[in-house]
Parts: structure tokens; C-alpha cells; sequence
């Protein structure tokens, strides 16, 4: 998996209003929605592994690429950039008397509807296989205990499209943050962006162990320290499995201040390297 950090859509965002860099821009932008698709269909092809070994019934989720979608949009936004650019040349050179007679030919205006409603189709259709599908996948792992929390949110790909008009586009830089950064989290938390995903759901004997040790004590866990339950947790973990359950603990408080302490008391005492410091702090 590419791991994108939520910055990218900022460094995207400006480019794309620089008129000498706005190629740039552009093609950070379809990178980035590469990304996506080629994240979800490697999220979705680990889980079934996961599921099939534990003999749990898969998601209906359709197997079908978004990428041919992808493609549909470049080609329907690229049409629609050049009759634009086009039309306000053709606009430009006109005289205000000539203004007021100029009609486009019909094969122009055919071009521009059917490109827009192209356009429209294959990023609604890109949007629900990016989101709804890992937010259905999501759920699943949610109800097989696989997993405990709700990062991706649900979204419709025709309410995007709409709200993309609305607000001039602005929407879509706001969507592609969230995405990226509710994706990646998941990603951490299910174990798929750190080759742990095959153990996930196999509970850890000493867990097992733990469980039954605390059941009969309600009052512990309620005064349990989460510092102390995530270094007792890693002690014994791998560089990468650790990295996950701690991505895992912090990201899940609600209390960002909180998480903050916990990070730099894990990097005190040697838990975590800097590096990593740094990168966790980005996600709260």
C-alpha cells in the first residue's frame, strides 16, 4: 500500500491555483486518487484472505476494478477542460453585438452534455467503490470484532458530485483529505498496511489469559492506565505490529491532548524513535 499523508492534498491544492503549475497539480491530483483505488482493491483482495481462512462470510462488495471508472473521468474531465478553454477563446474574440447572436453548433453542445454527464457517472461510481465499499468492508470487520472502530465515514457518490458543483469544487479537496486520512487509519487498525492482517482476529493466548483474569474485576479496567495497557500490550511485538497498535490506541481518543501525552511519554521511555513520533502526531 502507498501510504499518503494528509499534506499531499494541501501542496495539491495550491498548485492547482498556480496557472504555470496547474499540470502539476492536476496530475498530483489524479495520482492521488490512483492511490485510493489501488489501496482499496488491496485492502478488500488482504481481507478476503482473512475471511476465508476463518471461514466468515465476505461482504458482498463488487469485485470489479474502479480503475476502468478512473479512466472515464480523466477522459470526460479532460474533454470538458478543452471545450472550456476553447469556448472562452471562441468567446474572447467576439465582438458584445456578436455576443448576443453567438449560438454553439449542436454537435458541441452534444459533446458538452454527454462529457459532463460521463463525468458525472464515473466519479459517482469511482466515489462508491472508493468509500461505500470500504465503509461496507468496514462494518463487517466491525460485527466480526476484527476490528473496533468507525473511521470511514459513508458518503453517496452523486451527493459528492453535487456538492462538488455547489461549492465551486471546493468540496473535493475536503473529501480527498478525509478519505486519505479515514482510510489510512483503517488500514492501521485492520492490520493491511502492516502485513499483520492474517493474525488479526485470532485472539493472542495472552489476551485470552487477560480477559479472563479482569472479568471478574469490573472496577479494574475502569482504572486501568491506558499507558500501561499499551506498553504492556508491545512489549513483546514486532517494529511493525507495534507501530500498529500504538497508531491503533491513539488515534482512537477522542482527546487529542491526551494522545499527545501518551506519545511523547512512549518516545521518552524509548518505545517509540522519533521518526515515529513524528508521523503518529500527524493522524490526531
Amino acid at each position: 500500500m502507498i501510504l499518503l499523508r494528509p499534506f499531499i492534498i494541501f501542496i495539491t491544492f495550491i498548485l492547482s491555483y498556480i496557472p504555470v503549475l496547474q499540470f502539476v497539480g492536476l496530475a498530483l491530483l489524479f495520482f492521488i486518487y490512483h492511490v485510493l483505488i489501488r489501496n482499496r482493491n488491496l485492502h478488500i483482495e488482504r481481507m478476503k484472505k482473512v475471511y476465508q481462512s476463518n471461514n466468515l462470510s465476505f461482504p458482498d462488495i463488487k469485485d470489479k476494478n474502479p480503475i476502468i471508472w478512473f479512466i472515464l473521468y480523466i477522459v470526460s474531465f479532460l474533454v470538458l477542460n478543452v471545450f472550456y478553454l476553447y469556448l472562452i477563446q471562441q468567446v474572447g474574440s467576439l465582438t458584445l453585438d456578436e455576443i448576443q447572436t453567438f449560438t454553439l453548433p449542436s454537435w458541441q453542445i452534444y459533446l458538452f452534455l454527454g462529457s459532463f454527464l460521463l463525468s458525472w457517472i464515473s466519479y459517482a461510481s469511482m466515489i462508491n467503490r472508493i468509500d461505500k465499499d470500504q465503509w461496507q468492508l468496514q462494518e463487517s470487520e466491525i460485527s466480526n470484532k476484527i476490528v473496533k472502530n468507525r473511521f470511514i465515514k459513508l458518503r453517496d457518490g452523486n451527493v459528492v458530485m453535487l456538492l462538488r458543483i455547489i461549492t465551486l469544487d471546493v468540496y473535493q479537496w475536503f473529501l480527498l483529505f478525509f478519505l486519505i486520512r479515514e482510510t489510512t487509519i483503517h488500514y492501521f487498525e485492520d492490520g493491511t498496511a502492516t502485513g499483520r492482517y492474517l493474525e488479526l482476529i485470532k485472539k493472542d493466548e495472552k489476551e485470552t489469559q487477560n480477559d479472563a483474569s479482569t472479568s471478574g474485576a469490573a472496577e479494574k479496567p475502569a482504572q486501568e492506565n491506558l499507558y500501561e495497557k499499551i506498553t504492556n500490550q508491545i512489549k513483546n511485538m514486532g517494529e511493525d505490529e507495534r507501530y500498529s497498535t500504538i497508531f491503533s490506541h491513539v488515534t482512537s481518543l477522542s482527546n487529542r491532548k491526551k494522545a499527545e501525552e501518551i506519545l511523547e511519554k512512549l518516545l521518552k521511555d524509548g518505545y517509540i524513535k522519533e521518526e515515529e513520533y513524528k508521523k503518529l502526531q500527524q493522524f490526531l
